[in-house]
């Protein structure tokens, strides 16, 4: 594989010790993946191999059928999930799912994040909802994500954690922060009193704003 390829699979080994010492995921749960758009191409974390330890000769290359090109191991059991994001999404470059702890707590209970703040419209798309429950790993899942993920840039995955894509790996761990931000905050709110959702009218006018944003 040529040398950009091999700079993403560094990459993609920096965002998962990342993610364990920001306590965004723990061992090996969660998954990356970045598209290699020219090349139809997606390098994905293998399955089972916990961050700490993981090299970037461990990510996994597959084609957008999900057949392996480059790699010894297996690719990670969500990978149907990226690809159905990948297919139906081409702003999408780069998508992590994560294990992490206040977004794990509104995957537990169900509990979507309403839009109660700007920055949800116009860095998220809106409200984080939550897809309902499929097993790891299945087709069921992949058409739940993608189906209440739509335009935006994140869903928690019911009983199981958050999913966030984004036009690049930078991009996509920023919004993964966003988020789980977010949750804290919202998880907060609720100690206080009942969060209030943004005006109608600041939702359509910063949702237009996201809208012209994704397609720049």
């Amino acid at each position: 594989m040529e040398e950009s390829v091999e700079r993403l699979k560094e990459e993609i080994v920096k965002v998962g010790k990342y993610l364990l010492d920001k306590d965004l995921t723990i061992g090996s749960s969660g998954n990356i993946s970045v598209r290699v758009r020219e090349k139809e191409l997606v390098l994905i974390t293998p399955s089972g191999v916990p961050f700490d330890i993981m090299k970037p000769n461990d990510i996994v290359v597959v084609d957008m059928n999900g057949e392996v090109v480059e790699g010894e191991r297996n690719p990670s059991t969500e990978m149907p999930t990226h690809l159905r994001i990948y297919k139906e999404r081409k702003d999408v470059n780069a998508i992590i799912h994560a294990h992490a702890i206040y977004t794990g707590a509104l995957a537990a209970t169900h509990t979507s994040i309403p839009a109660v703040l700007d920055e949800m419209i116009l860095y998220l798309g809106g409200e984080v909802e939550v897809a309902e429950y499929a097993p790891p790993g299945t087709e069921e899942l992949a058409e739940n994500a993608v189906k209440a993920l739509g335009r935006k840039k994140a869903v928690i995955l019911a009983n199981h954690g958050v999913l966030v894509c984004g036009k690049d790996l930078k991009d996509t761990l920023e919004i993964l922060l966003r988020v789980e931000r977010v949750a804290r905050i919202y998880i907060l709110s609720k100690i206080i009193g009942e969060p209030k959702k943004l005006p109608k009218e600041a939702i359509e006018h910063e949702l237009e704003i996201y809208e012209l944003l994704l397609e720049g």
